[in-house]
């Protein structure tokens, strides 16, 4: 009879109770047993690292590939006076180089170096924040905030989306940022002191602000947004205290601007710098004015030259009894910038008393007789200043 296999044994005989089998089954049901697991740890991993890449991407698309990061390398380089990087960066296209379209005469101090740096200085609590996104996503806008002296100002920045490197992360480009021009212009300004050279501290650079070649007072500047723009002048007669300009916009255009201020309506940004005497102004007018007026005493004559005072008489006057002097201490007042009128310099009519001191011998009885003769005067002068001289000019017959 054939031989039967069941599922007990082989050859019809129980299985076997001995090491090798048991073994083999355990073996078999631990197998069965991890299968289900192992996948599910793997396809959770897979799951996992999903997610963190998708959260990495998008930390590193918010921060190292944003837009505000280009901004943020724009602004880093103003801060460290490093102009031709600012200007690549604020180009378009992000080429080097150095502004184009200037207009001619425009100094270029305040785009590199100390001048560029301090002008970023004067820039407190300095924020970057993402704005609104055009509709089509192509661009957005990015807003500089900062505070001058206590106020709060803001810069807009738009930046272009150009493609995107290793198919997740966003590239950007800021859009041209156009150089602004601002005028310093020292004013109210002496017509004599114009024909003359004239320096001004502009961002704490020595920069002249008219040249004998040049008609107009006043120099011109390219500054790059957002920047401070100071200055001052200081010299023998003539000063003018620190004044602020703050350069907020990136129009095409400029504005016209008192100290910290902009109007979107003009073409340019003019910072004034008001002009003011020095004290030495009056001190050197009023020595100027007691030399002319001892020129005018010293000499032994009734009527002495170029001078306000006179006197006549028929008698004869031995030379020698004649004494001019002035009553008190005559004082010129020198009119603050600008004056009044056409000239912007004038000084105050002196008003003045001369004394006179002589011997009258009438000529019909010989008689002598000491005379003390009291002619008070009106004396007006022509004043002209520079920054490195002063002329009092009295004006007399």
């Amino acid at each position: 009879m054939p031989k039967v296999r069941d599922a007990t044994g082989t050859d019809g005989r129980p299985a076997q109770d001995g090491p090798g089998g048991r073994d083999a089954a355990a073996a078999g049901n631990r197998r069965r047993r991890t299968l289900g697991p192992a996948w599910a740890w793997w396809g959770g991993g897979a799951a996992l690292s999903l997610v963190a890449g998708g959260i990495a991407i998008t930390t590193v698309n918010t921060t190292v590939y944003s837009p505000e990061s280009q901004v943020e390398d724009y602004l880093a380089a103003l801060t460290a006076g490093e102009g031709g990087t600012a200007v690549a960066l604020a180009s378009g296209d992000g080429s080097a180089g150095s502004p184009a379209e200037l207009a001619p005469g425009t100094a270029t101090d305040l785009l590199q170096g100390e001048p560029l740096i301090s002008g970023m200085a004067a820039l407190g609590d300095l924020t970057v924040s993402r704005g609104e996104d055009t509709p089509d996503g192509r661009s957005t806008e990015v807003l500089v905030g900062y505070t001058v002296d206590g106020e709060e100002h803001s810069t807009t920045f738009t930046v272009e989306r150009t493609g995107r490197d290793w198919l997740f992360f966003d590239r950007w480009r800021m859009a041209e940022v156009p150089v602004q021009s601002v005028q310093v212009v020292p004013t109210p300004l002496p017509p004599e002191a114009a024909s003359g050279p004239l320096t001004a501290s502009v961002n704490g650079v020595q920069a002249p602000l008219v040249a004998e070649q040049e008609e107009t007072p006043g120099r011109t500047f390219a500054v790059l947004p957002p920047m401070v723009v100071e200055a001052s002048f200081e010299s023998a007669y003539l000063q003018a205290e620190p004044a602020r300009l703050v350069v907020d916009h990136t129009a095409a255009g400029g504005t016209d601007a008192e100290a910290s201020t902009t109007d979107p309506s003009a073409d340019s940004l003019t910072l004034d710098l008001a002009l003011q005497y020095t004290d030495a102004v009056s001190a050197e007018v009023n020595e100027q004015l007691d030399r002319f007026l001892s020129g005018c005493t010293e000499q032994k004559v009734l009527n002495p030259a170029g001078c306000p005072m006179g006197y006549d008489t028929v008698n004869r006057i031995p030379p020698e009894s004649i004494t001019w002097s002035m009553a008190g201490d005559p004082q010129a007042s020198v009119h603050e910038l600008p004056a009044q009128g056409d000239d912007p310099t004038a000084v105050a009519p002196v008003e003045a008393e001369a004394i006179l001191s002589l011997s009258e011998i009438d000529l019909v009885t010989g008689e002598q007789h000491t005379v003390e003769h009291r002619e008070p005067f009106t004396l007006e002068a022509d004043l002209t200043v520079t920054p490195d001289s002063v002329r009092y000019t009295p004006n007399v017959p």
